[in-house]
């Protein structure tokens, strides 16, 4: 069981200043391009991360119970990159960057957890490009990394 896991059961997060969001099948948690100052922990259910792209809705993921997305929004400051849409009925706990600083000064391995969350992630977004090149759907020269 994962330490987020473990948190959302001892409800650690709640305790740690987190808001509890309830979400409806299909209903639209984070909207693309808007600003977002808090980063999402799913507590159940389940969410689609989707993005349109030249008119055509491309989903670039699935998450569930434990996982979390809006970080990037959150870290660095930036609008958001893509729509997220609950895919059920879906309760959320939301944490603000001083809530999140609060729970890895509180606890480190939330913050190990973060990172090894962050690493699958992009290993699946370069597996995904590198299939994408081999394809000819995109090239090694329209990539800067």
């Amino acid at each position: 069981m994962s330490k987020i896991d473990q948190d959302l059961m001892g409800g650690s997060m709640t305790a740690s200043g987190c808001k509890k969001l309830n979400f409806l099948s299909g209903q639209q948690i984070i909207v693309d391009g808007d600003f977002g100052e808090e980063m999402f922990i799913i507590s159940s259910g389940s969410v689609e991360v989707s993005k349109v792209l030249q008119g055509k809705r491309v989903v670039l993921g699935h998450f569930g119970r434990g996982e979390f997305f809006g970080e990037m929004s959150l870290l660095e400051g930036v609008p958001r990159s893509a729509d997220v849409f609950a895919k059920e009925e879906t309760q959320l706990l939301s944490i603000s960057s001083g809530g999140l600083l609060l729970k890895i000064r509180r606890d480190p391995t939330f913050a190990l957890e973060m990172l090894q969350s962050f690493s699958g992630k992009l290993r699946l977004a370069n597996e995904r490009l590198g299939r994408e090149i081999q394809k000819g759907n995109t090239s090694e020269s329209d990539i800067n990394l």
